[in-house]
């Protein structure tokens, strides 16, 4: 008898698991309002499989956009895919890099930023 109860435990448990793993992460794409769409549109194609924490974060940009200047929107729009598809650690590396540009002196974040910008003027012509 307690053979055939851990039997239907284990079964259970394994049934349980499965279902939670074969069951989408929510929202689905198509239970984004327009707006959330159209701002996260360059996510769209991966955003079903999307972890929900990762959905969590999307959406609090998408909230945060509408406030945002039209360089930020534009910024954000153009980085979304592409940071979508770092790994885990190579986000990390970027965050640890932003956060060692922040500590510098703005004069010499400033001479960062217009080196940047000029060689993304150079990636354009």
């Amino acid at each position: 008898m307690a053979g055939y109860r851990l039997i239907v435990l284990c079964g259970l448990y394994l049934f349980f698991t499965l279902e939670a793993v074969a069951e989408p992460s929510r929202p689905r794409w198509k239970e984004l309002t327009i707006q959330q769409q159209q701002i996260l549109e360059p996510l769209a194609e991966f955003w079903d499989d999307m972890e929900s924490a990762r959905k969590k974060k999307w959406l609090g940009v998408a909230r945060r956009y509408p406030n945002m200047n039209p360089i930020e929107q534009q910024r954000v729009q153009s980085q979304m895919q592409s940071w979508y598809l770092l790994t885990a650690e190579q986000r990390k590396q970027a965050r640890e890099r932003f956060r060692k540009l922040e500590q510098l002196p703005v004069q010499k974040r400033q001479e960062i930023k217009q080196r940047w910008y000029e060689y993304e003027q150079l990636q354009h012509n």
